[in-house]
């Protein structure tokens, strides 16, 4: 059961209260990667919009204190080359306190938010590998009467995990309030057996990226033929992705266009390699592997006319809202919650999973007749209806 605040049902008594505050427990840049970009976006937009609204929670001030990791992953555990974008990449002074690894900073990062006097703590939840430290810090947050409420990105990991339904149930089961990112998340969970309410509340737009510029300066900028068709395939490269069922697919298109490959590789080069050159490719295919800095994410969603998401496996996706930001319509694979955020026809279009010709034949039908206009326009329109501003009145609410 949902606990109730306990400033807000002495608010509704008549009782004088100064202040409400929320924590929020999770991966701040410098930190790289999708997750700690919504914790960031999310903190940042949770602040201004309490600020310019004083009738929310009852005209209750809200204050948000913020807690990063000091260790997010074992090096030994992490594919990439890094964790971190860079140490200037940060708006928010975040306390970096949790090592997913050392119990001791369970107890202090607990002790940290009772020491702000919190209300309640929003955990950012994707992965089991942090289940056992966020479950002892809920425990000693619900001790002490603070309200635990799970922001859950991933309940099932696009990679196994030993264990990791077992550690998702304990302590999803234990949270006093559940919010998912997508109806395919909310499936997930009650799947695994938790019986808490789930509430869903769909992803947000990334808008911290700065906006479009001229797609032939974008290419220009990126070393790409001014003309011409371009897709975009963004993101860390890894299996459950699909960028190989991409790679099969374009030789079987008409229009031709040139892909490009934006993000590091988390999979072995050569595959990826070999059905280049097994489908006559290196002329239209152009790979950036590296990661690709937030200053720079803004070319290559203005060079390109739209991104492409084979995926294998998805719950959301980030780099959805992402193209929605920069008025960029998707071509998807049905599965997850993709096609929860792709209208097939009217922001995109929704494909068959792991079928290179259906991906085919939607790539030509994209850029067949007025397709590519009609979806631009409607890829504009969803930028309003997952806009930040509607995310946080719904979890205030």
């Amino acid at each position: 059961m949902t606990k109730p605040d306990a400033r807000l049902v002495a608010h509704a008594k008549g009782e004088a209260i100064e202040k409400r505050k929320i924590g929020i427990l999770g991966p701040y840049p410098p930190f790289r990667g999708g997750i700690a970009h919504f914790t960031e976006q999310f903190h940042l937009n949770l602040d201004a919009h309490v600020s310019h609204s004083e009738t929310i929670q009852g005209g209750i001030p809200i204050e948000v204190f913020g807690v990063s990791f000091k260790r997010q992953y074992p090096s030994i555990l992490f594919p990439g080359k890094s964790q971190y974008s860079g140490v200037g990449n940060t708006q928010i002074n975040a306390v970096p306190l949790l090592d997913s690894i050392n119990p001791f900073s369970w107890t202090r990062t607990a002790e940290a938010f009772i020491d702000e006097g919190v209300d309640e703590v929003v955990f950012m939840y994707w992965m089991p590998f942090f289940a056992p430290a966020y479950l002892r810090v809920g425990q000693l947050l619900q001790r002490a009467g603070i309200r635990v409420t799970a922001l859950v990105h991933n309940a099932s990991p696009h990679e196994r995990q030993p264990f990791g339904s077992a550690l998702t149930r304990t302590f999803l089961s234990r949270c006093d309030r559940i919010i998912a990112l997508s109806g395919t998340v909310k499936r997930d969970i009650v799947s695994i057996g938790v019986s808490t309410n789930v509430e869903v509340s769909m992803h947000p737009v990334y808008n911290q990226f700065g906006n479009a510029i001229e797609p032939k300066l974008a290419r220009k900028q990126l070393g790409l033929s001014e003309d011409g068709p371009v897709m975009l395939f963004f993101g860390l490269v890894r299996r459950y992705k699909g960028l190989d069922i991409l790679l099969k697919a374009l030789p079987k298109t008409t229009s031709k266009a040139t892909l490009l490959v934006a993000g590091e590789w988390y999979e072995d080069h050569s595959e990826l390699k070999r059905l280049i050159e097994l489908g006559n490719l290196s002329d239209r295919v152009v790979c950036h592997s590296k990661y690709i800095p937030d200053e720079e994410v803004h070319s290559y969603f203005s060079a390109a006319d739209v991104l492409i998401q084979p995926y294998r496996t998805a719950t959301q996706s980030g780099v959805v809202q992402t193209a929605f930001h920069f008025g960029l319509p998707s071509i998807v694979s049905g599965v997850g919650g993709l096609p929860e955020m792709i209208e097939h026809e009217t922001n995109g279009l929704v494909v068959a999973p792991e079928d290179p010709d259906a991906l085919a034949n939607a790539i030509d039908e994209f850029y067949r007749d007025s397709r590519k206009e009609r979806l631009t326009e409607g890829a504009k329109e969803s930028r309003a209806q997952y806009s930040w501003e509607a995310f946080v009145t719904q979890f205030l609410r």
